[in-house]
């Protein structure tokens, strides 16, 4: 049997691996869309780039890899039924359970090693992606030095470059246009060169220029003075053009372990019933003032005003402090379940592995499927699930639905399905009896049906 169990095993092995892999650049290519405009526009280097495409894989491993289960399930399972495999091992005195066992304990593997991804290595990748982005957006953009285009990027100046060679960094015909010091409406000072060279230094966030046979043209007191010179080192400020990492400490719901949730989600609760025990503290005390004729909270004490006005305006001071509170109580609720629910997805996605399979070696049985059909068929099943997954997280934050039922809820569905599929399948009784449902459908169109499906 163990021979059998590590065929099983290969058979599901490879299309995982690349399923897995297809997956990944597909999202990949998502995010390299918005990378690509950072490294245009920005000129970010290689190993930037490089870094942020490895902490994004982290959440797009989180959502690949119980897809990637499916797949793999639904390839090889129905590979084999297809082949006849299935009918073959079957015949030997093979049961079900004997095949499926071997892909349940994998999952199981896979189970246990995304819980611990999501706990631990997904929040901290998180917290890198949102600081590395959040540096890029603050880092403006470096100048593209092109011949024959007019440069206003640099705040203060505009440049104009009649020639470029990237190689030497010689340009030839500079001109540079400097309204810095020299504000609206006076006139501006012009830098002129035949040639000259720019580089860009890093550490000083600097564009060190050296011009040679020029002008410099400036208006004094009314008068135009224009001065020639030979050589010209001159620079341009730059600062934020270089990347300046940052670490702010501040985690996001997303970008925290389990433990820090649950914490966070204690104190929020703290929070809201304190909240709470305010609003229900608060009208005793605050209307036994207004019948002792007492001024609550009223400009100027309330003496300048009428009895039966200071009773009035007391009850709409209360009902304005009423609703203060009742949005405070609302807003650390809805503060603690939205932690919670990140908590329950960090266990229900890993756990869809289980389900996926119990679910998938039915549907891969009943369809025989081939490679690019059972893929086909796990993406829209998996598209389904993620669907209501996101619809359950969307109603667990509003306080609609439980936090633990809005994310295990896709999971419980679609996971008694399963079971009763995999029964139905362990005891080698037709999953979908289809003749049953043609004969209830009524007239010729059921009759044809079931006359097609009996018909060996």
């Amino acid at each position: 049997m163990r021979i059998l169990a590590r065929y099983i095993i290969r058979e599901h092995l490879g299309p995982f691996v690349l399923s897995l892999a297809i997956l990944t650049l597909l999202f990949l290519m998502n995010e390299l869309l918005e990378i690509l405009d950072w490294v245009i526009g920005k000129g970010l280097k290689v190993s930037i780039v490089l870094e942020l495409l490895v902490y994004n894989l982290a959440w797009m491993l989180a959502l690949t890899v119980p897809m990637a289960v499916l797949v793999s399930v639904m390839v090889a399972f129905g590979r084999l039924s297809a082949d006849g495999e299935i009918t073959a091992l079957r015949a030997s005195g093979i049961s079900m359970l004997r095949l499926i066992v071997p892909i349940l304990l994998l999952a199981v593997i896979v189970f246990i090693s995304q819980i611990y991804f999501n706990d631990r290595v997904l929040p901290e990748f998180n917290y890198r992606t949102k600081s590395l982005a959040s540096d890029i957006r603050m880092t403006r953009p470096t100048i593209a030095l092109e011949p024959g285009i007019f440069v206003e990027t640099v705040s203060g100046y505009t440049l104009y470059l009649g020639g470029v060679e990237s190689e030497t960094n010689r340009v030839e015909d500079v001109t540079i246009i400097q309204y810095l010091n020299f504000p609206a409406p006076g006139p501006p000072r012009i830098i002129r060169a035949d040639w000259g060279t720019i580089t860009f230094d890093e550490a000083t966030e600097s564009l060190n220029l050296d011009l040679r046979h020029g002008t410099v043209t400036e208006v004094r007191q009314g008068q135009t003075r224009v001065q020639d010179y030979e050589q010209l080192k001159t620079f341009i400020a730059m600062e934020g053009t270089t990347l300046r990492r940052s670490d702010t400490g501040v985690r996001g719901d997303r970008e925290m372990s389990v433990a820090g949730l649950r914490e966070r989600a204690a104190a929020r609760d703290s929070s809201s019933i304190r909240s709470a025990q305010q609003l229900a503290d608060l009208p005793a005390p605050y209307l036994a003032r207004v019948i002792r004729g007492e001024a609550v909270d009223l400009p100027g004490a309330g003496h300048s005003t009428e009895p039966a006005d200071r009773i009035i305006l007391a009850h709409r001071s209360l009902a304005n402090n009423l609703r203060s509170a009742e949005r405070s109580r609302t807003h650390f609720r809805r503060q603690s379940n939205a932690y919670m629910v990140e908590v329950h997805k960090k266990f229900s996605i890993p756990f869809a592995c289980l389900v996926f399979v119990l679910i998938g070696v039915p549907l891969a049985l009943m369809t025989r499927s081939g490679a690019i059909t059972g893929f086909g068929y796990a993406l829209a099943f998996y598209l389904l699930f993620w669907v209501f997954l996101m619809v359950g997280e969307e109603l667990g934050d509003r306080g609609i639905v439980r936090p633990w039922l809005s994310m295990w809820a896709p999971n419980l569905v679609v996971g008694t399905a399963g079971i009763l599929l995999m029964v139905r399948t362990v005891r080698e009784q037709t999953v979908i009896r289809w003749v049953e449902i043609a004969r209830r459908l009524p007239g010729p169109p059921g009759r044809w049906l079931v006359s097609k499906l009996e018909t060996p």
